[in-house]
């Protein structure tokens, strides 16, 4: 069996412990190759301007879930690497799309809440996919990737050997997750980091 780095448990990993993306053959996708991760957190203010004054007042309204984006290198060695990477096109896209179709006995469920992980900083955080960017370069050389299909026993899928995934993360936690489990002080102390909050 061909070395593939992808079903190696990284430092830098997402996963779908709800199952419902496994279908598709991936359940933890990992970023081998060392991907760039940015965390925007901010805080939301009203303001009032009172007349004839030169400042204004910040009142503070609420704290904005966390964002993370990803931007990870995706290089392509050999044919089990590709068709890897084929099924994590679909792992990402399906997780942000919800259950649908008359035949679906699931049908009206939401996108699942995944989990990620990020060099001991990010510790199993629950996270949404908002954004996934994957590109066809014209700069790179294809590897042909076998993919028969019901149509077509002899499909040919190119993939590019090197490529960028960006994905964008919101946080998400629960109402009572939140209620029963932060305080300011546990959350300053870093008691709450393995437990997904940043």
């Amino acid at each position: 069996m061909a070395y593939n780095p992808y079903i190696t448990t990284q430092p830098v990993n997402i996963t779908d412990p709800s199952g419902r993306l496994s279908s598709g053959g991936v359940t933890t996708f990992n970023f081998p190759y060392t991907p760039t991760v940015t965390n925007m957190v901010n805080a939301n203010y009203s303001q009032v301007a009172p007349t004839h004054s030169n400042f204004q007042q910040q009142f503070f309204d609420s704290s904005a879930n966390a964002t993370i984006n990803v931007a990870a290198p995706i290089l392509i060695e050999n044919a089990e690497q590709g068709q890897y990477i084929l099924k994590a096109l679909d792992f990402f896209r399906g997780a942000m799309k919800m259950k649908f179709g008359k035949n679906d006995e699931e049908r009206g469920l939401p996108p699942p809440v995944l989990r990620f992980n990020a060099h001991g900083v990010f510790q199993n955080v629950p996270v949404l996919v908002n954004n996934f960017v994957y590109n066809l370069d014209s700069d790179v050389s294809y590897i042909d990737i076998q993919q028969p299909t019901a149509q077509n026993p002899d499909t040919v899928v190119q993939l590019p050997v090197s490529g960028t995934f960006v994905v964008d993360f919101l946080v998400s936690y629960s109402p009572k997750n939140v209620r029963e489990n932060f305080t300011l002080d546990k959350y300053l102390t870093g008691s709450l980091r393995g437990e997904g909050y940043v």
